[in-house]
């Protein structure tokens, strides 16, 4: 059977990375101006990687040098911590993650990632690889464009996505099955799906295999 897994937020906690490279940024700026409240510069930061935000800054590396420049700090000592905490990203995994894959590979089945990335494929590329589960999947599917418009054969596999949009349009590419899973305070956890074919899990380590 053919597996097509998500990333972010099925596999790895993505909140939580995020929350570390702000809390990386926004002490790079306390250092260099102790004055400032570390919250008020962390919310700030916050605030900023959002794709909703008028300045549109939804790229970790554009963000860390939109405040390098308005706090005058050392570009590139940020881009660097930045890039330590991406390549070894292996304790950002939820704890089911690497048992279920192991299960489904032990069982003799064919995983893919399917991942995707509106702004940058390289930064994907770089977090899938810092989480050290790239051996477990025969290939690597990361896509700037939506998940169901690829030229894959949807009909022979089975697809774990936590996002509802996502989810629908795999489904109408009529899969063997959908499966959300619905992690509990997650981005589109409070989301209501209306399809009752498309299973829902809390967590990976609850699908039957």
């Amino acid at each position: 059977m053919k597996y097509y897994i998500d990333f972010d937020n099925t596999l790895f906690n993505t909140p939580l990375l995020t929350n570390a490279m702000l809390t990386l940024i926004s002490n790079e700026i306390f250092k260099e101006h102790s004055s400032l409240n570390f919250d008020e510069v962390y919310a700030e930061c916050k605030s900023m990687f959002n794709r909703e935000h008028i300045y549109n800054i939804y790229n970790i590396y554009e963000l860390a040098l939109y405040f390098s420049e308005k706090y005058n700090l050392d570009s590139e000592k940020v881009r660097k911590n930045l890039n330590h905490i991406i390549a070894n990203t292996e304790d950002f995994l939820y704890e089911d993650s690497i048992d279920f894959l192991k299960k489904l590979k032990e069982a003799g089945h064919n995983l893919y990632i399917l991942s995707h990335d509106a702004n940058s494929l390289t930064y994907q590329s770089a977090k899938i690889s810092g989480s050290g589960i790239a051996n477990y999947f025969d290939a690597l599917y990361i896509t700037s464009v939506p998940k169901y418009t690829l030229d894959i054969n949807y009909e022979d596999g089975i697809f774990i996505d936590d996002n509802p949009s996502d989810l629908l349009g795999l489904y109408s590419k009529n899969p063997i099955q959908v499966i959300r899973i619905r992690r509990e305070g997650n981005k589109y956890s409070s989301k209501e799906i209306d399809n009752s074919n498309i299973k829902e899990y809390k967590t990976l380590s609850e699908i039957v295999l």
